[in-house]
C-alpha cells in the first residue's frame, strides 16, 4: 500500500549541534537570521505539519516513466488514486487511468471493492486492527527517521531571500557534513547528496525541496549504487494553517550488481485535501 505522502512528510526532530553562522544582512540592513535558527524555527512547524496530515483525504496522481539511453524520458502509465483513511490506515481508491476517468462499470467496481474493505476492516479482531495500524505507523516513523537523519547529515548555508509561488522564502544551500555517520543503511545515499531549501520567511514552513546525489553510494553489501543522475524536488502547497505536499518528483540513477542500470522517474501530483470524514458509503450490496 502506498504511504500517505511524506514523501510525501517534513517531520523533523529537535536540531542539536548546527555550525553558528553569524547574521547576514540584506541591503536595507535588517538582519537576517543564521541558517542554523532558521532551521531550529522550522523542527517545530513542520513536525506539527507532519502529525496533521493524517486527518486529511486527498487525490494522487502518480506518473511512473522511464528514462532511456539518450535521457528521454517515457512515461508508462499514470494512476489517480482517492486517499482516505479508514479504521485508522489509509485506503487508496482508484478514479482514474491514463488521465481517463474510469467508465461506469469500473467505477462501479471501485466502489464495491471499498465498501468490503470497510466491512473487513469493521470486522477485525482487536490484535489484526492493531497490527494494520501499527504497520501504518512505523511506514510514517521510518520517513520520519529519514528526515531527521536529512538534516542532521548536512551543514546549511543562507544564499539569499527568493519568492516562490508568491511566498518570500530563504533559500538555504545544503552539503554533506563529513563528520555525519548514517545510523541506518536508508541514510546513507544522504553522504553523497546535496541540496536546496526554501523555507517560508513567516512561519517557517519548508515551501521546496531539492536534492540530487553528486557521488556514487553503495547499498547492501555493493549489491545496488546509486549515482549522480538520482533527485528529487518536493513543492508544498498552505492547507488551511498547515502545509502539505503538491508535487514530488523523484529520478532515479542506479545499478544492480554493477551490471543492470535503472533509470526512472516517478511524478506525484496531491490536490484536493479535505478533513479525512468516511465517504465510503455503500452505492450498491456488498457481495
Amino acid at each position: 500500500m502506498r504511504k500517505v505522502p511524506t514523501k510525501f512528510w517534513l517531520c523533523l526532530p529537535c536540531l542539536l549541534g548546527f555550525p553558528l553562522v553569524l547574521p547576514v544582512y540584506a541591503a536595507h540592513d535588517e538582519p537576517i537570521p543564521s541558517a542554523a535558527t532558521i532551521i531550529q524555527k522550522s523542527v517545530a512547524v513542520n513536525n506539527a505539519d507532519w502529525k496533521a496530515q493524517p486527518r486529511y483525504a486527498y487525490r494522487d496522481l502518480d506518473i511512473k516513466s522511464k528514462i532511456d539511453s539518450d535521457g528521454r524520458t517515457k512515461v508508462q502509465q499514470s494512476r489517480t488514486h482517492e486517499v482516505m483513511l479508514i479504521e485508522g490506515s489509509p485506503y487508496l481508491r482508484l478514479v482514474a487511468v491514463n488521465n481517463e476517468p474510469l467508465s461506469p462499470s469500473q467505477e462501479l467496481q471501485e466502489t464495491i471493492k471499498m465498501n468490503r474493505e470497510i466491512a473487513r476492516r469493521q470486522g477485525e479482531s482487536r490484535s489484526e486492527q492493531q497490527a494494520r495500524v501499527a504497520k501504518y505507523r512505523n511506514e510514517r516513523a521510518d520517513e520520519h527517521l529519514l528526515m531527521q537523519q536529512m538534516v542532521d547529515a548536512f551543514h546549511f548555508r543562507f544564499v539569499r531571500d527568493e519568492e516562490v509561488d508568491g511566498v518570500d522564502c530563504y533559500l538555504l544551500e545544503a552539503t554533506p557534513d563529513p563528520d555525519y555517520r548514517p545510523p541506518v543503511e536508508k541514510a546513507r545515499v544522504l553522504t553523497g547528496m546535496r541540496g536546496h531549501l526554501w523555507i517560508d520567511k513567516q512561519n517557517y514552513h519548508w515551501v521546496k525541496v531539492q536534492a540530487e546525489v553528486i557521488q556514487p553510494v553503495e547499498f547492501g553489501f555493493f549489491v545496488a549504487r546509486v549515482k549522480p543522475g538520482t533527485k528529487f524536488e518536493l513543492d508544498q502547497q498552505p492547507v488551511g494553517n498547515i502545509w502539505l505536499p503538491k508535487r514530488f518528483i523523484q529520478t532515479v540513477n542506479a545499478s544492480i550488481f554493477g551490471l543492470y542500470g535503472l533509470r526512472t522517474k516517478e511524478e506525484e501530483l496531491f490536490s484536493d485535501y479535505h478533513e479525512n470524514t468516511l465517504r465510503a458509503q455503500a452505492q450498491t450490496p456488498v457481495n
